[in-house]
């Protein structure tokens, strides 16, 4: 029986694999180089006298190779033809038949007893037998896996004056301290990229402006900085059809957890089948403190892996950690991982973890405890049930929503749990499978909870909160499913009347699911009058119980005009509802949603920034924070991009996170996304594309779309307005006949504003309502609507200029954009420029606003002239506001 621990023989897929990673570094060499310039300008200093030394010290994957190989070429150009380059192969493994880097590259033959003195006159020799060969750079890599042989050359071929070297290394060691000495030497610590750089350099990698948030974040999250994980991620993606590139960005469409595994395989090449065994066991158990675990390890298996830098330790609050030295590999092992073979593997761990107990209840030991409970749970082992219920009680506070999920679904399942333990599993569950879009868990949860209702014997074993909150999970989730809302609402009411005025938490829950089912379904005005009253009860834990309920008159007030009230309850719910042991983060992010779109109704688009920066902040310092999977911080910039003009920003950003909400909306927002995206495009004149995407606003899906239905009509009038719709005054007709019917009379002055402006003509009738409304509706919106609602009626001269319009430029301001002429000829981004220059804004203002420089303005608006026949800034606006007093429209 042959050795079991030999490496496998290379398949024709594997040269296949190894030939792609070859290319993966060329690619990967030059996007560091316009990643990090900075670091590449150090190493190129460092050695720039002559003789020097620059010791590169980082984590494999960190950039070090493709900086000292960049740094070594750039000193070589620089010597004009004088100086040779050489890059010597990293050190070979011990089955590939090489003893020393040297031997490999220069062909020497190191027989006997040779001196090293001896063996590194005979390479210096051959590197300065080119002709015009003054002087040499050495790039020598993984020096501190050399052998004692070959770093004792180096350290020779260094002390030539003649010679200068970048070594890279991943820890500095003695031997490795001794080189350059006597001569210009630096040590230069290597970090792993950080945010700013990964979207740098994936952006150089990839050809594009911008990588999209969330991808950027997973990408981040599964490399670790890794400049080489990155890579493999960005292009396996691209190679496998799940990464998409639109107007200077580009996003995946599948999660970022399924690492394609033709690169990492071609890492894991020259393992055995017992150290890949080894690289599994710690690519799920990770990060291993565990002696029992360490201790079940082959340490001869182990210390070949530390050789090559596939296993590494790291710090941890227990001491010393044990990890897979590349997160790209373990991805892959844990993704490319046979279900049996995980279900080993996790029994396994399991049982080396319970062996190791002592005795000890691991109750009292949280950490330990969530280990047991995580791989008894995923091996199918029957836990204790006091473990269960007390690993459930640390992810009160959230967590790791997969991990949440099954801890919730064991506890809602086990025999041994209680009414009240079985109904609060699998209340979180079904919330959390919703969140996360997990359907395949979501349709049997739901039976649980349906089962869990039916049984009599069990709810009375419950608490009257309990019973409604499983009642109306199930309501709510018909609801969802297109159920009857007049059916849903008998339903309510039934079980309202069913849980005695004695208990008033539960009849609170009651009426907040009541409020939920009316406003996703658009029956805004009964919302509003079945939602609590402003005043803000004593009762904390009942205003917890309202968070969602109050989430919802937000929005109404806000369709309402009163802008004022709807920012102040939002705050001021959120923050009541993240105090407390066990606050509802979905309810904490619905309610900052709410918080940022009263800013974005009443124009206040700086405070409505420093909202989305909070949300966004918030978010970031959390991995499992529930913000990364709602999309409503995403929503938010979409709007907010709306609001300051920044239309390409807009429909970039609606379009990456419509990809997203396609696969998963718990939030139903998608309707509300398409609206604003539709008007993004309308703007930059993508007539077809901005008519698919109002087609899809249309669609009327039920959730916050619905809820905030007002908005998304507005948007979708004002996109028909830029498109030239000949229907948009009916449209806006109809608008504000809804409007009135739901009491919203905000969104009833927006829609006669757009009846007024498109027909160039106001009735006396709706003068007088306008004035009315406006009184009504939080200065200065109501205002500045009348203002040029009056301005209308009054008539508007063909020689109007922009300083006869002072309405326009208000209400430009608020984020209320009229329609420019027609105007085919101009690019989407001199759209962008003409619009802002027409109200008469500085080139300085619009390339702050726009992120380009005012030289890149005056260059787009020197277009803008010659295409639009004008001379300067003025005979723009001229233009512009001509069109405002013309009454002429046309078919889309």
């Amino acid at each position: 029986m042959g050795d079991a621990r030999r490496p496998k023989r290379s398949t024709g897929h594997e040269a296949e694999g190894t030939a792609r990673v070859a290319g993966l570094q060329d690619r990967q060499r030059a996007g560091i180089a316009a990643a990090v310039p900075e670091r590449l300008a150090r190493v190129v200093s460092a050695l720039e006298p002559e003789g020097a030394v620059a010791l590169l010290i980082g984590e494999t994957g960190t950039g070090r190779q493709s900086l000292a190989e960049g740094a070594a070429r750039l000193i070589a150009e620089r010597a004009a033809g004088m100086m040779r380059t050489i890059e010597l192969p990293d050190p070979p493994h011990a089955a590939s038949g090489h003893t020393s880097v040297f031997a490999q590259h220069f062909g020497l033959a190191l027989e006997g007893r040779t001196e090293a003195a001896e063996i590194a006159e005979r390479v210096l020799s051959g590197v300065f037998a080119h002709p015009g060969t003054e002087r040499a750079v050495l790039v020598a890599s993984n020096a501190d896996r050399y052998s004692p042989l070959d770093t004792r050359l180096l350290e020779l071929l260094l002390h030539d004056p003649r010679v200068r070297g970048v070594v890279t290394a991943r820890q500095l060691s003695s031997a490795l301290e001794r080189l350059g000495s006597g001569s210009p030497r630096q040590q230069i610590s290597i970090a792993p990229l950080d945010r700013e750089e990964a979207e740098r350099y994936l952006c150089a990698l990839l050809g594009v402006e911008r990588v999209e948030a969330e991808t950027l974040r997973g990408w981040l999250e599964v490399a670790a900085g890794s400049s080489y994980a990155l890579a493999v991620l960005a292009l396996s993606a691209d190679s496998a059809g799940a990464l998409k590139r639109s107007r200077g960005a580009a996003w995946t469409t599948v999660d970022v957890d399924r690492v394609p595994g033709d690169y990492a395989k071609a890492i894991l090449s020259s393992c055995s089948v017992e150290e890949i065994a080894v690289l599994e066991l710690l690519a799920l158990a990770e990060p291993v403190t565990e002696t029992g675990l360490l201790r079940s390890i082959d340490a001869t298996l182990l210390a070949a892996l530390f050789d090559r830098g596939l296993v590494v330790s790291r710090p941890h609050p227990e001491g010393l950690s044990l990890v897979t030295g590349h997160p790209l590999v373990a991805a892959m092992l844990r993704t490319g991982m046979s279900p049996v073979r995980r279900i080993q593997l996790n029994d396994q761990i399991f049982r080396v973890l319970s062996d190791g107990l002592g005795g000890v209840d691991p109750i009292y030991t949280p950490a330990r405890l969530m280990r047991l409970v995580v791989f008894g749970v995923e091996s199918g082992q029957h836990l204790p049930f006091a473990w269960l219920w007390a690993a459930f009680e640390q992810t009160v506070r959230g967590g790791d929503p997969w991990l949440v999920l099954n801890v919730a679904r064991a506890v809602a399942l086990h025999p041994d749990a209680d009414p009240m333990q079985a109904g609060a599993g699998a209340l979180r569950a079904c919330r959390t499978a919703r969140l996360i879009g997990d359907e395949g868990s979501l349709r049997p949860l739901l039976g649980i909870v349906g089962r869990l209702v039916e049984d009599r014997a069990r709810t009375e074993g419950m608490t009257p909160m309990l019973r409604v909150r499983l009642a109306t999970t199930l309501i709510e989730q018909d609801l969802r499913d297109e159920g009857d809302v007049d059916e849903a609402l008998v339903k309510l009411d039934a079980l309202e009347s069913g849980v005695g005025e004695h208990e008033p938490a539960a009849i609170e829950a009651v009426r907040c699911s009541r409020v939920l089912a009316l406003a996703y379904t658009g029956r805004l005005r009964e919302a509003a009058l079945a939602g609590p009253s402003d005043d803000v009860s004593a009762d904390l834990k009942k205003e917890w119980i309202r968070s969602p309920a109050r989430a919802m008159g937000g929005l109404i007030l806000d369709q309402r005009g009163a802008i004022g009230r709807a920012a102040l309850n939002a705050e001021h719910t959120r923050r009541l509802s993240r105090l407390g042991p066990r606050a509802r983060p979905d309810v904490v992010d619905m309610q900052g949603f709410c918080w940022l779109l009263g800013h974005w109704v009443g124009g206040s688009a700086e405070l409505a920034r420093r909202v989305l920066d909070e949300l966004a902040a918030e978010a970031s310092a959390d991995t499992h924070a529930e913000a990364h999977y709602s999309g409503l911080i995403e929503a938010g910039a979409v709007l907010i991009a709306v609001q300051e003009g920044r239309w390409a920003d807009s429909a970039q950003s609606a379009e990456r996170l419509l990809d997203r909400l396609e696969r998963q909306d718990s939030y139903g927002i998608a309707t509300l996304v398409q609206a604003a995206f539709g008007f993004a495009l309308a703007v930059l004149g993508e007539r077809d594309e901005a008519a698919r995407a109002l087609r899809a606003s249309a669609l009327g899906t039920r959730g916050i779309g619905e809820a905030a239905g007002g908005h998304r009509r507005i948007l979708e009038l004002r996109a028909r307005q830029w498109l030239r719709d000949c229907d948009v005054v009916a449209a806006a007709e109809r608008t504000v006949d809804w409007a009135r019917e739901q009491g919203l009379e905000l969104i009833e002055m927006q829609a006669l504003h757009v009846v007024a402006y498109e027909s160039r003509a106001v009735a006396p009738e709706a003068l007088e309502r306008a004035r009315d409304l406006a009184q009504a509706i939080d200065p200065p919106l109501g205002e500045a609507y009348l203002a040029h609602i009056e301005r209308i009626a009054a008539g508007t001269r063909e020689t109007a200029t922009e300083t006869d319009e002072p309405e326009v430029r208000f209400l430009a301001e608020l984020g209320v954009w009229l329609p420019l002429p027609p105007a085919a000829e101009l690019t989407a981004r001199e759209r962008e420029v003409a619009l802002l220059a027409s109200l008469g804004h500085s080139s300085r203002f619009i390339a702050e606003r726009l992120h380009i420089s005012a030289r890149t303005v005056e260059t787009h608006l020197s277009n803008v002239f010659g295409k639009l026949g004008v001379e300067n800034r003025d005979e723009l606006r001229v233009w512009a506001a001509r069109d405002r007093a013309s009454a002429v429209r046309t078919d889309a």
